[in-house]
């Protein structure tokens, strides 16, 4: 007689494993980060964040994913992060600046000025709305000695 109606399985979704994943790279990545962001260290994180958005601004995806955490590379591929990214805005960044830095997760909240408008315009609306400015805020993550993008997975 077999006894298999006693064991479980347990299977764990791939972005639990990313979530895990990450807590656990934030809390290791947290004992080598900086106390407090200057200098240099807030130099690296902007200039991070403005490479970033070169890559976007000219709808290089795969340059922008290259910018993404280990952790998130490690569980979504290229091909994944591309899907529902491409449209046809024309964006422009007009700054950023580092608005919190948390030491202890190695986090840095950074808002981000973009200018945008559409490729070609689709209707009235949009032409009449014209270039939008938009402040988007994101997350940054400190792990072995460089600045991450925190993307969160889409569902």
């Amino acid at each position: 007689m077999s006894k298999l109606w006693n064991k479980k399985e347990f299977h764990t979704s791939k972005l639990l494993k990313a979530g895990i994943f990450s807590l656990l790279s934030g809390v290791i990545a947290g004992c080598s980060a900086p106390r407090e962001l200057v200098g240099s260290e807030k130099d690296q994180l902007i200039q991070r964040v403005t490479d970033r958005w070169q890559c976007l601004v000219q709808n290089d995806y795969v340059c922008a994913y290259n910018y993404t955490t280990p952790a998130y590379r490690d569980v979504f591929s290229q091909d994944l992060y591309k899907i529902g990214k491409g449209n046809m805005l024309e964006r422009r960044l007009t700054g950023a600046k580092v608005v919190n830095y948390d030491p202890d997760a190695a986090v840095a909240s950074v808002e981000v000025g973009v200018m945008s408008r559409p490729f070609k315009h689709t209707s009235s609306a949009s032409r009449k709305l014209g270039p939008r400015f938009t402040t988007i805020e994101e997350r940054w993550m400190w792990i072995g000695g460089k600045w991450w993008y925190y993307e969160l997975p889409q569902n």
